[in-house]
């Protein structure tokens, strides 16, 4: 071990270090992309999940907070395989996955960024009356994607308790091709205990558009 790697915690410690200042809003902008760049040359697995720390920071200003982002996520996708992979195990224990699922995206293709949401959206429970925000804006992002497996893993949120949650599984289901969705929209246009006005007018509209008998 170098000296100098020894007063700096040996690599694992700079690692670590790096990792700190790349997710640290009041860091400068300069140091926490001259870290990111260090974690990318690092290039182990550990270097690069604390790469994607820097997806679940949020800045006040929108268009500086989105460049950096960007340029981890590129930083991530010059990894290949590698980058995907760290990528799809961030997103497995955080709640930003948006940008972890474009490298997934832009490294395997559309058919796996889908399964990515597919993924994180089984990981849910309809149950969990807590942090409802995840669900509904994994169903939000499958909502603007086509599916064969989207209705499975739709359709058990239709029963979910939050209302913006039925509402995008609603959104997610009527997305899709073809009329398999069909008896899963029609289940939750008749469920007595369904209150929003909101969900049941948007499922008679649904009904209305593809000229379904809501009757039978």
């Amino acid at each position: 071990m170098a000296f100098f790697d020894f007063l700096l915690g040996g690599p694992g410690g700079q690692v670590k270090r790096h990792a700190r200042r790349v997710a640290n809003r009041d860091a400068q902008p300069e140091d926490r992309e001259t870290s990111a760049a260090w974690l990318a040359d690092n290039g182990s697995d550990e270097a690069l999940m604390g790469l994607c720390g820097r997806f679940g920071l949020q800045l006040e200003h929108s268009l500086k907070d989105k460049k950096e982002k960007e340029l981890v996520a590129e930083m991530l996708e010059a990894k290949g395989d590698q980058g995907a992979e760290i990528a799809r195990r961030w997103a497995a224990a955080n709640p930003h996955y948006h940008y972890p699922v474009r490298i997934v995206e832009r490294v395997h293709g559309p058919d796996a960024a889908t399964q990515l949401l597919l993924d994180l959206l089984a990981g849910e429970s309809v149950d969990n009356e807590f942090h409802p925000e995840k669900k509904r804006n994994l169903l939000i992002s499958l909502a603007e994607r086509r599916h064969a497996k989207i209705l499975d893993a739709a359709r058990p949120f239709l029963a979910d308790f939050d209302e913006g949650v039925r509402h995008a599984a609603i959104e997610a289901l009527a997305a899709q091709e073809g009329d398999a969705m069909r008896p899963a929209l029609h289940e939750a246009l008749k469920n007595p205990r369904e209150e929003s006005t909101r969900i049941r007018g948007r499922l008679a509209e649904i009904f209305q558009q593809r000229r379904w008998d809501a009757a039978v």
